[in-house]
C-alpha cells in the first residue's frame, strides 16, 4: 500500500509540473555541448601492430525548434554541428628481431556531421523529461590524422628513436554520406536552462557497400551532453 501510495504521490506532482507549461507554442532552444564518441571495429593496421579505436572529445553546437502539443507532450526537429570520430591506441613496440620500423602515436579519425534530429518528448515533470525520435548525420567533412617515427632496434635490443616526426592527414574514402541514428535523451530544466544528456543508438554502418566493397561492420558510437536555453 506505501509503494501505490507513492506512486499516487509522484503521478500527482507530475499533474502539477504539467500545468505550468502552455500547449501552443513554440521555443528556440539554442545549445551547445562536448561529446564523447567512438567508431566500434576501427582499427589501424601498420608494421608494427593493430591500433584499435577508442573514445575521442569533440564540440557540438545548434538548436531545436519545439512546439508543445499538449502538457506533458512536444515534438522538435533541431539542427546541430558535430565532431565525432576515434582516437587510436598508440603502437606498443615489444623486443623485436633486428631492423627498422615506424611506430605511430596521436592518431585519430574525425568526421564532421550535420546532424538533424527528428524527436518527440514526454515530460514528467515541468523539469524532467525523455525524448527520441530517428536523427540523420550528413557527413560534412573527415580526416584521418597519423603522426610516426622511426624506430631502429640494435643488436643489444635498444631502441634508437628518430628525431623526425612524420605527420599526414588522409580524406576518408568509401564513407557514407548519411548515417542513421536513434537519439535518446534525458533533460533537465531549471528556470529556462535545460542540460540534456543523450546518446545516439547507431542505424547505419560508416562505411558504404558496393559490389566492389562490401564494407565493415564499423558504428559511430556517440554520447553527448549539452547545454541550452529555452527562448
Amino acid at each position: 500500500m506505501k509503494h501505490i501510495a507513492a506512486l499516487f504521490a509522484l503521478l500527482g506532482m507530475s499533474t502539477m509540473g504539467w500545468a505550468q507549461v502552455e500547449p501552443g507554442t513554440f521555443s528556440v532552444i539554442p545549445r551547445v555541448g562536448v561529446n564523447l564518441s567512438t567508431i566500434s571495429g576501427e582499427s589501424l593496421t601498420t608494421d608494427v601492430g593493430t591500433m584499435k579505436s577508442k573514445f575521442k572529445a569533440g564540440a557540438a553546437a545548434g538548436l531545436d525548434l519545439e512546439y508543445r502539443i499538449s502538457a506533458p507532450f512536444s515534438a522538435s526537429i533541431g539542427a546541430y554541428y558535430s565532431r565525432e570520430g576515434c582516437n587510436y591506441k598508440d603502437n606498443v613496440l615489444d623486443q623485436r628481431e633486428l631492423g627498422t620500423y615506424n611506430v605511430f602515436s596521436r592518431c585519430y579519425f574525425t568526421i564532421d556531421y550535420l546532424k538533424i534530429p527528428v524527436m518527440a518528448r514526454w515530460y514528467a515533470t515541468d523539469k524532467l523529461s525523455v525524448g527520441t525520435g530517428l536523427q540523420a548525420g550528413i557527413g560534412l567533412w573527415n580526416r584521418t590524422h597519423t603522426e610516426s617515427q622511426e624506430v631502429k632496434v640494435g643488436e643489444n635490443g635498444r631502441y634508437t628513436y628518430s628525431t623526425d616526426i612524420e605527420k599526414a592527414n588522409v580524406k576518408g574514402n568509401g564513407l557514407r554520406n548519411v548515417l542513421w541514428s536513434v537519439p535518446v535523451s534525458v533533460a533537465m530544466e531549471y528556470e529556462r536552462v535545460i542540460v540534456d544528456l543523450r546518446y545516439s543508438i547507431p542505424l547505419s554502418k560508416v562505411y558504404r557497400s558496393n559490389g566492389k566493397n562490401p564494407g565493415g561492420g564499423e558504428r559511430v558510437q556517440c554520447w553527448s551532453i549539452s547545454v541550452g536555453y529555452r527562448i
